[in-house]
Parts: structure tokens; C-alpha cells; sequence
């Protein structure tokens, strides 16, 4: 809760730097296009001062030929006393040509003099030639978008990450080319002009300064700081004391009408001496990340340096190149001939920021000639798919559509000419390019393509699998191709070891033998967590550092970078172990969550593989027909709770009793994530073996749709049903009742499928008692593809008895076809009044035997009752 907070914090911080830097840029950029569209509409300063000590320290045509004298000291401007350049620039920006200034001085000489200076047009900004096209492709492209890309990808990662001190770093270092770009205060006058000087004056002061820290902790501490922590503050300190003096000569400037002639000399050597420190904190930071290089401790870390060091020496080396090394050769790139090496160093400038905001953000990063690989085959396969979509849509065209155009009137016979035409553009259109899209995105990212749609489609189908083999090599294969991942292990139990069944790509020696034991570190931790578990061997996790050594050299050897368990109901069927993906990026949390879902339904589906294997094989061998019913009886029986969950405020009890050994009804009871209790009951048509299997697939279906603590009971019996009916023959069907009761408010949610209504027994506090019938009700699930449902919520008493049966109970008959029936099955649960839920139980299943009197049972009995304490 409070890790989430100060997150919540640290994201309002960034609002607000993200409001400020947007509105200095926007406003920066704002006032660059209107001097660039209309130069002739603004004053130009008609002389500049020494914003020190109010001496003219140049002059313009018009201020000289007012008679201002260079040299000469500023009293007064419209008759106001001088107080600084804040002053100047009120009188001057809002002003426009033509209109007067006047000035009173004193000449060098000491005389007083006054002069009316007549107001001069402005020229364009960096001589950029009037007109929206010219500033907009010769100053907007080059001076306003990549400051903004910067500034935009350091609001992103720290967004993402704002715990993490380097994404602040990052940020600052990527704030700063807004200012290096910028115009400075531009047309802003009054508090503009007050906010975008203070933005101004903190980035150009402090910017440079986030290359020290960032060049000392990122991506792991600096070995040279561990020895020397005092060096970084050698740097800082200084430079963190110039800065904030230059701040302070700002604001004498600007308000106070200058500074005292001692501050001034002072500021001129600090102005040097903040200049040489500049030069230190990037040599600083060259040299510490060189180092990093050669000593880093992981691969890892040094992928990471190589894609920093590749990424911003491009992007800053190609900014020098164009802009300050070609122009002292006579190769300006602000020329109409030259204009296009300013683009190219400007598209070069944007590997800067896209290559530190990567090394931040990602978990594990990717090689520089993978990335660089990667994106250039991608990058030419869609520049070649482009040209045969063209190709293609020009042959077309002059195939059907000219040999049209150039007849006066379309005969009614050559009209299919057109249709065809139409029709094959489309085709090209939305046929072609969708697929060729899709082809390339498959292709080299397929990870971010389709990995969902297609994991989850996995996630549905693997229920379908009664055979272990093809649904592991199903599994193995569609996670290898998906994810691009290079080795997978699937790891099955057999006796006291989990051994490699299903293998892609290669492995030392030979696969099958390699196998981790059951009470192995690995494998106590996937039981315990059910959880998948990253092996990130530069910062293990606790089961690592515990593994011995032959467990770590398994682990070794199947390139494990993360392993899933495949769970059963109540034990862990097997072990997915996953090796580095080609990318050589990390897992995302939605790769672990699909997974994570993949390998629960995969568990489930071994599970119910496991079952089925074990009914099939004994109903093959004939001879054995008692000892097959004996088995298969055993392993329904492990499928019914082996023992009810504690419910606060009451007790559950149930029981199954089937009429031919194994049999087709099904109760269940399991506590969702929620801390609801799950109670459910069903009847599937038939009996015996085919019944049981599926009750299997009912009760893994319904499992399978609960994991995600649903809400719309109606939408999860549709689910269950579409579940069952693909799983089944079409003869075969289920009713069905599922509820889940909150123990705290004692609600029951629920929804029936063409079971027999749950009855509740409630008793009055004058003694007397009242059957209640739950309403809720739909078709029964496995016979429709589609069927709708409603749902029930009933709002339970202390004191209440909820009595869920098959008609195996109600229906039970004596020897003269007389049945039971539900008024004497509930007054046989009346009759226990303050029993618990087993003992209610056990007194309706005697007084049922008692009513048949030894009839031959002739249908599956099971009950499930839920009794809440009384106050």
C-alpha cells in the first residue's frame, strides 16, 4: 500500500514536470513560427546592454542615429529608471515597428544625454526566409520536434518506472535538449516571461549534471565509485555551487538593473569555470561508462552499455557532424542544396533518446547487432512487400481499368471488366497488405503481434487432449514458435524424478536424461507457489541459492530461463522449462500471465489425461472387468474433495455415492481467490465409465473458467456449457448447479442449469420451519452449443440448511416402484434440527435406505448440504 502511494506521488511529480516542459515548448515553439511567418510585425531590441552594469554594449542603425553612444550607461527607459532586462524587454517585445523608445544615458564621458530611438522590424530567426513552408521544414522539423521526441520518451519511462532513480536521471538528460534547441525567453513578457527564464536557467544549469549520477549507478554501480565515493561530489558540488551563482546573476540582471562590479568579475571566471566542468561531467561519464564496458558483471549489463554507448554516440555524434563540424568546413546543412544532411543528422539524433529510454526500461536487453539486425530486415522486407503490392496494383490498372477509360461509352458486355477491376483492388487492398502485414509482424515480432490471440487459443484447446504425448509436443512447439524461444523442457513425473518427456531445440547430451527429483529446490518451490519462476541468474531467487549443484547444472543444461508448473488438483503433474527467448528480452508480465494460464489448463488437461488413460486401459481388459470398476471408482473418488474447506460461520459436507461403482455425478466444494466458497453439483446422463469421463471434463471445465474469480455466473455456465459440448457426444449432457457463498455477508450467487432445485431450510424463531426453493434456472449444459442462463442471489440466515441432491436421492424407489420423494428427503433433514451439515447427511442417505428397505439402487446418490451455525 505504500510502495503504491509513493508511486502515486511520484506520477502527480511528473505531471506536473510534464505540464511544465510541455508549455515552455509549446510556447517556445509558438513564438519561433510567429517571428518566423511575421518578422516585420515585431520591434527588434534597438541596442544591447551589459546586463551587468547598464553599459550599451552594441548598437543597431536605428539607436545610433538617435544619438545613443556605445559605452554609455542606461538611467532610464520612458522616463522609468532602468531596473533590468525584465524592464527592457516589456517596453520592446509588445511594441511594434515604427513606434518609440526613449532612452536617457550617460556618455562615457560622464555627461547626461537623452535619445528617441524609432523602432526597427525584426529579421528571421536563423535567417529561416519568411512562410509557414520554410519555417516549418527549415526550423520546426530540425529545432522543435526533436527536443519534444526527447522530452516526450523521458515523461514515458518514468511513467513506467517511477520508482527507479535512473528514469529520473534519464528524464533530466532528456529534458535537456528543449533548452539547447530553444529560443530562449522568446516574445514572453510579465510571468511567461518569469516561467520560461526559471525553466530555462535550472535545465541549462543543472542538465548536464545528470550524466554524473547516471554514469555512476546505471546500469549498475560504477566499480571507481565504490573505491572513490567522494570523486562525484568532486564534480557536483562545484558545479551544483556555479549553477546556482549564475541563477543568482540571472536574477540581478533581469530585476535589480544589474550586478556589483565585484559579482560581475567573480561571475566571468565561474562563467569559465562552469563551462571546463561541462566538459568534465560528459568526459567523466565517457570514461566511467568505458569502464563499465570492460569490468560489467553480467552479459547483461554490458548488452545494456553497448546499445547506450552505440545509441547516444550516434545520435549526439551525428549532431556535431552536421551542425558544428560541416558548417566550419562550408557544408552548411541549413541551406536548400544541404537540407538534407540536417534531416539525416536529426533522424540519427533520435537513436540518443530511443536507445537510452531502452536500456531503462527493458528487463533484459538485446544485442546491438540483433537490434540492429532485426530492424533492418524487417525494415527492407516491408519496403519490398510495398513495391509488389504497387507493382501489382499498376498491372491491374493497366490490365482492366485503362483499356475502359479510353472508350467514349462501356459496352454492356465489357462491364465486367470493371467489376473485375474493383474487385481485385479490394483484394489487394484489404486481402494483400492486411496479409503481408501480418506475414512481417509474425515474422520478426511476433511476440507483440499475437502472442495472446494465440496462447489463449492454446490455453481452450489443450482441454480437448485425452493423449499426454501430443498435447505436450502441441504445447512445446506452438510456446516455441510464439515466443520465438529457443529451448523448452516438459518435464513429467515419474516415480521420484520429473523427466524431460517433450523437448525443442538442442540440449546437451541427451534430453531424456536429464531430470530434477521430486524434493529438489525447483521443485518444492513450484509446488509451494503454483506460480511460474523467473531464473534470473545475475540476482537469484532464494530456491536457486538453495539448489545443489547437480540441480543447477539441470537447470544449466535445459537453458531455463523461466519454469511453469503444470498443476493438478492436488499435486504438481509437471514442469515447463523455458530458455531465452531469440530476442534475448525478458519475459513481460503479460507473456507470464498467458503462460501461467496455458500451463494451469495444461496441468488440468494431464490430469484429466491421466483419468482417462486409467478408465480406458481397464475397460479394455475385459477379464478384469471388477478390478476395472474397483480403479476407476478410486480415481473418481480422488476427483470429489478429499477434505472440505473451513467455512467461517457454518459446515459443508457431501457425498457420492454411484450406482454401478464409478457413475456420472459430481459434487464439489473449493475456495476461490475471493474468499468465496465455491459449492457445486451435477448429474451427467448415463452411468459408468462413459458418464465419469465426463464428469472429469465437467469438473476440469468448471476449475478451468473459476481461476479468474468470476462475477457473471451467467457468463460462466455458458462457458462450462460451450466447454462440455465440445468435449462430448452429442447424446450426452449434464444439469448442473454452481454457487458461491461470501462467508462475511453470507450471500449465496448462484446459477442452475437443469439441476434440481437447491432447497433451504430455514427455521422461524417461533419454532416453526419454511422450505425455500432456488429460482435460478437454464437448459442443461453439453446439448446446446449456446443456451442462456440466469443467475440467483439469496441472501442466507444464521441457522440455515441448503440441501443440493441429485434425483438419485429424491427419486430413490422400493421394491414397488414407490419413490421417495423431496417432502419426505427434506423432512428427514428437518428432523435433525442443530445437527451438523455431515450428520444431516447421514440421516437423509439412512432414512433413504430405510424408505427403499434393500431395493436395488438405481441411480447415482450424491448430496451436498451446507449448514450455517445458528446465533
Amino acid at each position: 500500500m505504500r510502495s503504491s502511494r509513493y508511486s502515486t506521488l511520484l506520477r502527480i511529480l511528473l505531471a506536473m514536470i510534464a505540464l511544465a516542459g510541455i508549455v515552455f515548448w509549446f510556447s517556445d515553439t509558438r513564438d519561433r513560427f510567429e517571428l518566423g511567418m511575421h518578422p516585420e510585425q515585431h520591434a527588434r531590441m534597438p541596442f544591447e546592454v551589459n546586463a551587468d552594469n547598464r553599459r550599451v554594449a552594441s548598437l543597431q542603425q536605428e539607436a545610433e542615429h538617435s544619438g545613443l553612444v556605445k559605452g554609455s550607461t542606461i538611467d532610464s527607459l520612458n522616463g522609468v529608471p532602468y531596473a533590468g532586462i525584465m524592464q527592457f524587454i516589456e517596453i520592446v517585445y509588445p511594441a511594434s515597428p515604427g513606434e518609440s523608445l526613449t532612452v536617457d544615458f550617460r556618455r562615457p564621458d560622464g555627461s547626461s544625454g537623452s535619445a528617441v530611438i524609432t523602432l526597427a522590424a525584426r529579421q528571421t530567426l536563423l535567417g529561416v526566409p519568411p512562410g509557414f513552408a520554410s519555417v516549418f521544414w527549415r526550423s520546426f522539423i530540425l529545432f522543435d520536434l526533436l527536443p519534444l521526441f526527447s522530452m516526450l520518451i523521458g515523461y514515458w519511462v518514468v511513467f513506467v518506472k517511477p520508482d527507479e532513480p535512473n528514469a529520473w536521471l534519464l528524464l533530466v538528460l532528456l529534458l535537456y535538449p528543449a533548452v539547447v534547441f530553444a529560443w530562449g525567453t522568446g516574445f514572453a513578457t510579465g510571468e511567461w516571461l518569469l516561467f520560461r527564464g526559471l525553466y530555462y536557467e535550472l535545465l541549462q544549469n543543472f542538465g548536464v549534471l545528470a550524466l554524473v549520477p547516471f554514469a555512476v549507478y546505471f546500469p549498475e554501480r560504477s566499480r571507481i565509485d565504490v573505491r572513490r565515493p567522494w570523486l562525484k561530489w568532486v564534480i557536483l558540488a562545484p558545479a551544483v555551487v556555479c549553477g546556482l551563482l549564475e541563477i543568482k546573476q540571472a536574477i540581478g540582471q533581469y530585476f535589480y538593473g544589474g550586478n556589483s562590479p565585484a559579482f560581475a568579475k567573480l561571475m566571468t571566471q565561474v562563467d569559465r569555470f562552469d563551462n571546463a566542468l561541462a566538459l568534465v561531467c560528459v568526459g567523466f561519464y565517457i570514461a566511467l561508462m568505458s569502464d563499465k564496458l570492460l569490468s560489467a558483471s553480467t552479459e547483461d549489463a554490458r548488452r545494456r552499455l553497448r546499445i547506450l554507448l552505440a545509441g547516444t554516440g550516434t545520435g549526439v555524434g551525428a549532431l556535431i557532424v552536421v551542425f558544428v563540424l560541416l558548417p566550419d568546413l562550408g557544408f552548411s546543412p541549413n541551406t536548400p542544396a544541404h537540407l538534407w544532411a540536417a534531416y539525416l543528422g536529426a533522424v540519427l539524433f533520435l537513436l540518443a533518446p530511443v536507445a537510452l529510454a531502452y536500456v531503462v526500461l527493458v528487463q533484459r536487453a538485446m544485442d546491438v547487432s540483433i537490434l540492429v539486425r532485426q530492424g533492418t530486415k524487417y525494415a527492407l522486407a516491408k519496403a519490398t512487400l510495398l513495391v509488389v503490392q504497387f507493382t501489382l496494383a499498376a498491372v491491374v490498372t493497366y490490365r482492366f481499368l485503362l483499356p475502359l477509360l479510353t472508350q467514349k461509352q462501356i459496352p454492356r458486355d465489357q462491364l465486367w471488366q470493371a467489376v473485375v477491376f474493383i474487385v481485385l483492388i479490394l483484394l489487394l487492398r484489404l486481402g494483400f497488405s492486411r496479409q503481408s502485414k501480418n506475414w512481417l509482424d509474425k515474422k520478426f515480432f511476433r511476440e507483440a503481434y499475437d502472442s495472446e490471440q494465440v496462447l489463449n487459443e492454446l490455453s481452450e484447446e489443450v482441454r480437448k487432449y485425452t493423449e499426454s504425448g501430443p498435447l505436450l509436443k502441441t504445447v512445446a512447439k506452438c510456446v516455441a514458435e510464439t515466443l520465438h524461444v529457443t529451448q523448452i523442457g516438459m518435464l513429467l513425473r515419474d516415480g521420484a524424478t520429473f523427466c524431460v518427456t517433450q523437448a525443442v531445440g538442442h540440449f546437451p547430451g541427451n534430453a531424456g536424461t536429464l531430470a530434477l527429483a521430486v524434493n529438489s529446490s525447483t521443485i518444492r518451490n513450484l509446488s509451494n507457489t503454483n506460480a511460474p519462476a523467473e531464473l534470473y541468474r545475475e540476482d537469484p531467487d532464494a530456491w536457486y541459492l538453495m539448489a545443489d549443484e547437480v540441480e543447477r547444472q539441470t537447470l544449466d543444461d535445459l537453458g531455463a530461463e523461466l519454469l511453469l508448473p503444470l498443476p493438478g488438483r492436488d499435486r504438481l503433474m509437471g514442469v515447463m522449462a523455458l530458455g531465452p527467448k531469440q530476442s534475448e528480452a525478458a519475459y513481460s508480465k503479460s507473456d507470464l500471465h498467458l503462460l501461467q494460464v496455458l500451463a494451469t489448463q495444461t496441468g488440468m488437461a494431464l490430469e484429466v489425461s491421466e483419468l482417462a488413460h486409467s478408465l480406458a486401459k481397464e475397460a479394455a481388459q475385459r477379464e478384469r472387468s471388477n478390478r476395472e470398476m474397483e480403479i476407476a471408482r478410486e480415481v473418481q473418488e480422488r476427483l470429489f474433495p478429499q477434505e472440505m474447506p473451513m467455512l467461517l460461520g457454518g459446515d459443508v459436507a457431501g457425498h457420492c455415492r454411484p450406482a454401478l461403482g464409478v457413475g456420472g455425478d459430481y459434487y464439489d466444494v473449493f475456495p476461490l481467490q475471493d474468499g468465496r466458497l465455491g459449492l457445486a453439483i451435477g448429474d451427467v446422463s448415463g452411468k459408468g465409465i462413459s458418464a465419469a469421463l465426463l464428469m472429469a471434463s465437467l469438473r476440469a471445465s468448471l476449475r478451468g473458467v473459476t481461476l479468474d474469480n468470476p462475477r457473471d455466473f451467467a457468463k460462466l455456465m455458458d462457458k462450462v456449457n460451450r466447454l462440455v459440448y465440445e468435449a462430448s457426444a452429442s447424446n450426452r449432457y449434464a444439469t448442473f448447479f454452481f454457487g458461491a457463498l461470501d462467508p462475511v455477508t453470507q450471500v449465496l450467487e448462484c446459477v442452475n442449469a437443469g439441476h434440481n432445485a437447491p432447497l433451504i431450510l430455514r427455521r422461524e424463531p417461533d419454532g416453526s420451519s419454511e422450505i425455500l426453493r432456488l429460482e435460478a434456472d437454464g437448459p442443461v449444459v453439453g446439448l446446446l452449443p449456446f443456451a442462456p442462463y440466469s443467475e440467483q442471489s439469496v441472501q442466507l440466515r444464521a441457522g440455515d440448511l441448503l440441501v443440493t441432491y441429485t434425483d438419485g436421492i429424491s427419486e430413490a424407489m422400493t421394491k414397488d416402484d414407490e419413490e421417495w420423494g423431496e417432502e419426505r428427503m427434506m423432512a428427514a433433514a428437518a428432523s435433525a434440527n442443530g445437527a451438523s451439515a455431515s450428520e444431516v447427511l447421514k440421516i437423509i442417505f439412512a432414512e433413504a435406505d430405510k424408505f427403499t428397505a434393500g431395493a436395488p439402487q438405481h441411480d447415482d446418490m450424491t448430496l451436498l448440504i451446507l449448514k450455517l451455525n445458528s446465533l
